[in-house]
C-alpha cells in the first residue's frame, strides 16, 4: 500500500501501544487498523477498551528532507485550525493529542475522537442526497471564509513568525520556496522556475484589492468532508471538516481556483460567490491555478513518485505560463 510515496510509513504494534499507553494510560486491550488513502501521513483507527473508546491516530511523514517549507509544521497548524473552526461551530475534529515532541517516534503525531462517518466522496451515499450534502459543504466554507487574520500566509508560516502584510507577498514567496525546492530536485529547470516567479512579480495589480486576510482551507474535496446518517431523522448530514492542516490566510477565490469542489449545489449553499465572467478575475484565478500546479508537479514527483500525475501537472503548468504571458 502506498508503496510510491516517500513520505509514508506504517508503525511497528509496539510503537503504536507505546503512544496509546503515554496519552491513555492502562488499558486492557487494543485493536488498530490502518486506514486506506493516506500518502502524506499514516493514519490508523485505534480502538482500546477499559472502557470502550475509539480515536483516530494520523502519524506525520518520514524523511521530512522531500517537504516543502510550509509543510514542516502542518500538526500544530491544524491544532489551531480546527480551534478556529469550533470557535465558530464549524464541524471539525476534536483534537485530544498533539505531540511533536519525538519522544516515542521520530514523527509528529496527532489523536482525535473517532468520527462515526464517510467521506462524501463514498460510494456508499445515495446519488440523491449528495447535492444536499454538497449544498451543506457550501455553506460551512462560507462560514470558514468569514473568520480573518491579523496577516496573509499559511498557517502553519503564521505560527512560525512569518506572516504577509501583503497577499501578492505571500503567494511570490510560496513560488520562490516552491522553485528552490523543485530546482533542488531537479523538477524544472531554472527558466521554467524563473517564469513563474516573475508572474507574481509581473501581476501585483491583481491583488491589491485583498485587504482582509480570509480563512481558506486550501485542501478542500470530497474527501475531506465527512458525512453520517442522523438515525433519528434518517437523513446524512455533514459530521466534519478535516485535514486542514494546508490552511492559509488569503483570498478567497484561492479556494476557488481549485476545481474539486466546486460544483453547482456547493456554490448555491455557498451563497454569493459570483461565477467568473471578469476577464481580470479570470487571470487572477489562473495565477492560483498555477502556484497549486506548481506544488502539485514537486509532491507527484519527489514526494510521491508518480511520473503520470507529474507529467499531468507539469503540461498545466506550460499551459498556464504560455497562457499568462501572451495575456
Amino acid at each position: 500500500m502506498n508503496v510510491n510515496s516517500k513520505l509514508y510509513e506504517e508503525l511497528s504494534a509496539q510503537k503504536i501501544y507505546e503512544i496509546a499507553h503515554k496519552h491513555f494510560g492502562s488499558f486492557t486491550n487494543i485493536e488498530f487498523s490502518l486506514l486506506k488513502g493516506g500518502l502524506f501521513n499514516t493514519t490508523y483507527k485505534l480502538i482500546l477498551d477499559s472502557p470502550l473508546r475509539e480515536f483516530i491516530l494520523r502519524v506525520g511523514p518520514v524523511n521530512r528532507q522531500y517537504l516543502l517549507p510550509f509543510e514542516q509544521n502542518l500538526m500544530n497548524a491544524e491544532v489551531e485550525v480546527y480551534k478556529l473552526f469550533s470557535e465558530n461551530q464549524i464541524p471539525c475534529p476534536r483534537v485530544l493529542v498533539c505531540d511533536s515532541t519525538k519522544s516515542i517516534v521520530n514523527r509528529d503525531y496527532m489523536i482525535t475522537e473517532y468520527i462515526q462517518s464517510v467521506p462524501l466522496s463514498d460510494d456508499s451515499i445515495p446519488q440523491d442526497v449528495k447535492d444536499e450534502l454538497y449544498e451543506q459543504a457550501g455553506r460551512w466554507t462560507a462560514q470558514i471564509h468569514s473568520i480573518t487574520g491579523a496577516k496573509f500566509g499559511r498557517l502553519s508560516d503564521i505560527q512560525q513568525g512569518s506572516g504577509y502584510d501583503r497577499w501578492d507577498d505571500f503567494l511570490r514567496v510560496q513560488a520562490m520556496e516552491t522553485g528552490e525546492k523543485c530546482l533542488e530536485f531537479e523538477v524544472f529547470d531554472r527558466n521554467v522556475v524563473s517564469r513563474i516567479i516573475k508572474i507574481y512579480e509581473d501581476h501585483s495589480k491583481l491583488y491589491e484589492n485583498i485587504t482582509i486576510p480570509q480563512l481558506i482551507h486550501a485542501d478542500l474535496w470530497a474527501g475531506n468532508i465527512l458525512v453520517r446518517l442522523d438515525t433519528i431523522t434518517n437523513k446524512y448530514e455533514l459530521a466534519a471538516i478535516i485535514d486542514a492542516d494546508r490552511a492559509l490566510f488569503g483570498d478567497v477565490d484561492f479556494e476557488f481556483a481549485s476545481p474539486w469542489i466546486t460544483n453547482e449545489p456547493f456554490l448555491k449553499g455557498y451563497g454569493h460567490h459570483d461565477k467568473v465572467n471578469d476577464t481580470t478575475q479570470a487571470l487572477k484565478i489562473d495565477t492560483y491555478r498555477l502556484l497549486f500546479h506548481f506544488i502539485d508537479t514537486y509532491v507527484w514527483k519527489v514526494q510521491y513518485n508518480n511520473m503520470v500525475e507529474y507529467e499531468n501537472n507539469r503540461q498545466k503548468i506550460m499551459e498556464l505560463l504560455n497562457s499568462i504571458e501572451n495575456g
